[in-house]
């Protein structure tokens, strides 16, 4: 039975340790879990044509 406790312990943490090293780098990417507060500049630069473009989808609807 002790035996039996280890295997799903190891198991267990394994997979936990996966999904965590999975899914950490998106969130260091944006700053998130960096340290480094608020991410300064956050995604790409629209000029004031693909601000209007943008604006238009949501009359679309």
């Amino acid at each position: 039975m002790k035996h039996n406790l280890w295997i799903i312990i190891v198991i267990v943490a394994g997979f936990l340790g996966f999904m965590m090293g999975y899914s950490m780098p998106p969130f260091l990417e944006t700053g998130v879990g960096g340290g480094k507060g608020k991410a300064a500049g956050a995604g790409p630069k629209m000029d004031k044509e693909m601000q209007d473009y943008y604006k238009d989808l949501y009359k679309d609807k």
